[in-house]
Protein backbone atom coordinates (compact mmCIF):
# COMPACT_ATOMS: atom_id res chain seq x y z
CA UNK A 1 0.00 0.00 0.00
CA UNK A 2 1.20 3.09 -0.83
CA UNK A 3 1.72 6.09 1.86
CA UNK A 4 -0.16 8.40 0.51
CA UNK A 5 -3.31 5.84 0.21
CA UNK A 6 -2.83 5.37 3.85
CA UNK A 7 -2.58 9.09 4.85
CA UNK A 8 -5.86 9.26 2.61
CA UNK A 9 -7.61 6.80 4.66
CA UNK A 10 -6.04 7.72 7.98
CA UNK A 11 -7.85 11.20 7.38
CA UNK A 12 -11.14 9.86 6.19
CA UNK A 13 -14.45 10.12 9.06
CA UNK A 14 -16.66 7.28 9.96
CA UNK A 15 -19.44 9.24 10.99
CA UNK A 16 -22.05 9.77 8.71
CA UNK A 17 -23.84 13.25 9.71
CA UNK A 18 -24.88 16.80 8.30
CA UNK A 19 -22.43 17.61 5.39
CA UNK A 20 -20.54 20.27 6.04
CA UNK A 21 -17.15 20.21 4.04
CA UNK A 22 -15.29 18.46 6.34
CA UNK A 23 -14.53 14.98 8.04
CA UNK A 24 -16.99 14.31 10.58
CA UNK A 25 -15.30 12.78 13.80
CA UNK A 26 -12.65 13.48 16.91
CA UNK A 27 -9.41 12.54 16.18
CA UNK A 28 -9.76 9.64 18.56
CA UNK A 29 -12.51 8.36 16.84
CA UNK A 30 -10.92 8.71 13.47
CA UNK A 31 -7.59 6.81 14.81
CA UNK A 32 -10.24 3.93 16.43
CA UNK A 33 -11.07 2.70 12.97
CA UNK A 34 -8.46 3.91 10.54
CA UNK A 35 -7.08 0.56 11.01
CA UNK A 36 -11.01 -1.45 9.92
CA UNK A 37 -11.51 1.39 7.39
CA UNK A 38 -8.50 0.61 5.40
CA UNK A 39 -8.76 -3.47 5.97
CA UNK A 40 -12.37 -3.60 5.00
CA UNK A 41 -13.28 0.13 3.34
CA UNK A 42 -10.43 0.76 1.29
CA UNK A 43 -12.13 0.98 -1.78
CA UNK A 44 -14.02 4.14 -1.10
CA UNK A 45 -13.54 7.57 -1.10
CA UNK A 46 -16.67 9.04 0.76
CA UNK A 47 -17.29 9.54 4.21
CA UNK A 48 -20.51 8.20 3.80
CA UNK A 49 -19.88 5.22 1.87
CA UNK A 50 -17.25 4.33 4.76
CA UNK A 51 -19.63 4.59 7.51
CA UNK A 52 -21.96 2.34 5.72
CA UNK A 53 -18.94 -0.61 5.11
CA UNK A 54 -18.15 -0.46 8.84
CA UNK A 55 -21.61 -0.43 9.75
CA UNK A 56 -21.98 -3.46 7.75
CA UNK A 57 -19.32 -5.00 9.16
CA UNK A 58 -19.29 -4.00 12.63
CA UNK A 59 -19.08 -8.08 13.90
CA UNK A 60 -15.93 -7.96 12.22
CA UNK A 61 -13.95 -4.84 13.54
CA UNK A 62 -11.76 -4.31 16.34
CA UNK A 63 -13.02 -3.63 19.26
CA UNK A 64 -12.03 0.35 20.08
CA UNK A 65 -14.10 0.95 16.67
CA UNK A 66 -17.04 -1.20 17.64
CA UNK A 67 -17.20 1.08 20.73
CA UNK A 68 -16.64 3.93 18.60
CA UNK A 69 -18.94 2.61 16.03
CA UNK A 70 -21.63 1.95 18.42
CA UNK A 71 -21.76 5.22 19.95
CA UNK A 72 -20.58 3.89 23.24
CA UNK A 73 -17.03 5.88 23.10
Amino acid sequence: MTRAFVIAIASIVIFSGAASGQHQGTAEQQRACRHDATRFCRYMNDDYAIANCLRANIGRLRTECRQVMEGRR
